[in-house]
This record gives structure tokens, sequence and C-alpha cells, in this order.
């Protein structure tokens, strides 16, 4: 088991490389998150002594950047999920998400919200909106998404791609899980958040 001394060396690395994807997204979300990220990366989360249950591992396994599957490995594990629970097909939880930074994130920041979201495959996230501008870059797993009616597109591991404020976006994992990073700027509440049924 890492000790706190090894999980903050793993979280400051965690934190560089995710402003590395972002500053090279090619997206505006990513450009304008990465320098405001940065800091973070000197900061330390209150770690669990326990780990949590959530069955990461094949999301981890499968990341292909070594120092990005170590620092997920180190951290992932002793950090406090929040687990969105069932939607249609797993009587497991089937998708959770951390919010590392942000008004409600391990770390506080009212400028931008930053974490790590993941789907267990053979889920599907129902049409949802928000007034947030949404950055997600898919770090393991191909994962099915749709924006307002077009047709889902596969985006697999690397992709960098963006939901502007309130377009309708749906997500479909198949034979994969999914572990991303993601970010939000703009209007950061979630009393606009609405999914379909």
């Amino acid at each position: 088991m890492p000790n706190n001394s090894s999980r903050n060396l793993h979280w400051q690395q965690f934190i560089h490389l995710a402003c590395a994807r972002f500053a090279a997204s090619n997206t505006a979300i990513g450009i304008e998150v990465a320098p405001l990220l940065l800091p973070f990366s000197k900061t330390h989360p209150t770690w669990n002594d326990i780990p949590n249950t959530l069955p990461l591992a094949a999301s981890i396994n499968a990341i292909n950047d070594d120092e990005f599957r170590k620092a997920m490995a180190q951290i992932g594990a002793y950090l406090t999920w929040v687990e969105r629970g069932v939607f249609s097909n797993s009587e497991d939880v089937n998708r959770a998400y951390i919010e590392l930074v942000g008004p409600e994130g391990v770390k506080f920041s009212d400028q931008f919200r930053f974490g790590i979201y993941w789907q267990q495959a053979h889920t599907f996230y129902p049409k949802h909106r928000h007034d947030a501008l949404e950055l997600y870059h898919i770090i393991s797993g191909t994962a099915l998404w749709q924006r307002g009616d077009q047709d889902f597109k596969p985006q697999t591991p690397g992709a960098s791609f963006e939901h502007l404020d309130r377009i309708d976006h749906a997500l479909k994992t198949k034979d994969e899980d999914l572990l991303a990073i993601w970010a939000w700027r703009g209007d950061l509440s979630f009393d606009n958040y609405t999914m379909d049924a």
C-alpha cells in the first residue's frame, strides 16, 4: 500500500500530465484550464486510509501512457468518488466521478471544475445537458458519444472534445470501461443540470 508521501508525488505527476493533455487538446477549454490547474500540483489532497471498492483496475491497466497509468494506480483508489449509481442495465454501481478541483472539489476553485470520470462497460448514460462548457479527454476505453441528435460516434483514448452550454449529449460504453478526465468552465452550477429518463 502506498504511503501519503508516495501518493503526493503521484498526485503532482498526475496533475502535470493532465495539464499537458489539456494544453495539447486543441480545445478552448483545455487551453484555458491547463494553466489554472497547474498550481494545484503543489497542493495535496486528504487521502483515504482504506481504498475504495470501485472496479477501476481494468481501466487503469488499459492506460497506454506508463506515467499516467502509474499515477492513476497510486491515487485512484485512495480518493472519495461520487458513485452515481445504476441507470438501467446493472445491479452494481456502473459509473462514478470525482471532482478534484472546483467549488465542490477535493481542492477548491471557483474558476473551473476538474476531475475524473469512470463508466463501466455496457452502460448507457442518457441525454443530459448543463450550462457549463465541458471538456472530456479520454484516458482509456473507447466509448460512443452523441451530441444533440447526431449519430453516436466512437471516441478513442487520446481524444479531446467539448460540449458547449446546453447542448444535449449522451454516452454509451460497449465492451470496454471508460476512464476520462474532464473540466467545466463558465457557469459551474449544477442548478440547470437535467437528464432524460
